[in-house]
């Protein structure tokens, strides 16, 4: 497991992490015809205030449903390797922003709801804005059968319905979780996509994540793309339908981020010492002088006789 940073900006003012899911023989986030890696060669352009970072894990689709603690393990290291990566003054407090996909948006959901009551991740877990989902599985008992699909794509034994709905009572919870982390107060935003294509599966067409299946618990409704399940993870171009749709909504979040104030600016105000008459220091409603006002570096004596 490992946290990468791809891009790291001067003045960034948000933090991007991918965490990818099942994704075969197909390195995540890479388009399969021209291996373009998108995060870092498409979406660096439209966002160029983000820090971009990818998290990479090995896991197998046996694996995710057979072993609660190696899931939990994964949640667990994504949220300390990226607060190994916020240790400077500038950084702890920025805006954190995930994108997953497939079973990787568990993967963070899990992290986010163990997060929140946890001593020290549960600061990382209030700087969270969003959380961005491409073909995310919210399981639940009504919609179980529809996990065999994964065992057909990774072409493994699929269990007996009695088999799968035992091993599978800690995925359904994860939804659950989540959505219980939304409703106490958590401000984090969702957005939801599900494949508009099926893949070919042993001879089979089959989506694997479709609209149902996508709609996080209490959240907003699943906005559709048109590749498969592999293919909403990968783009070739930002003139990509589905690479539009996504960077739109990742914009529109980050327009939503306030920049870092930086010295020098006029929100930078210390060690200023009023006397006269002031009310709050109000532009224009203060008497008397201000001295000490600084800006930035600079320190000087203003007079506020109904002005500042």
């Amino acid at each position: 497991m490992s946290l990468k940073v791809l891009r790291d900006p001067s003045g960034s003012k948000v933090d991007i992490v991918f965490v990818h899911g099942w994704h075969g023989d197909q390195a995540p986030w890479t388009s399969a015809q021209n291996s373009v890696f998108w995060p870092e060669k498409l979406l660096a352009a439209k966002i160029p205030e983000a820090r971009i970072l990818s998290f990479e894990y090995d896991v197998t689709i046996e694996a995710f449903w057979n072993e609660e603690d190696l899931v939990s393990d994964f949640s667990n290291d994504l949220m300390d390797a990226l607060m190994e990566q916020r240790t400077k003054k500038e950084e702890e407090n920025r805006a954190v922003i995930l994108v997953a996909h497939c079973l990787g948006g568990l993967v963070c959901e899990k992290a986010l709801a163990t997060g929140s009551q946890h001593d020290e991740r549960k600061k990382l877990v209030s700087c969270v804005q969003g959380l961005l989902l491409l073909g995310t599985p919210h399981f639940q008992p009504d919609t179980l059968p529809a996990a065999m699909k994964y065992f057909q794509l990774a072409q493994k034994e699929i269990p007996k319905d009695s088999e799968l709905k035992e091993r599978s009572q800690w995925v359904i919870s994860i939804p659950q979780q989540f959505a219980s982390l939304r409703k106490s107060g958590a401000q984090i935003s969702v957005e939801c996509f599900y494949e508009g294509s099926a893949m070919s599966v042993n001879d089979d067409n089959v989506k694997i994540v479709d609209m149902f299946l996508a709609q996080c618990l209490d959240g907003p409704p699943p906005d559709r793309l048109g590749g498969n399940h592999q293919q909403i993870s990968q783009f070739e171009s930002d003139n990509n339908r589905d690479f539009i749709k996504v960077s739109r909504v990742l914009v529109r979040w980050v327009a939503k981020i306030p920049s870092p104030e930086k010295k020098g600016t006029v929100n930078y105000i210390a060690n200023a010492r009023f006397s006269g008459e002031n009310h709050g220091m109000q532009l224009g409603q203060n008497a008397g002088t201000i001295s000490g006002f600084r800006f930035g570096e600079r320190t000087r004596t203003s007079s506020a006789n109904g002005s500042a």
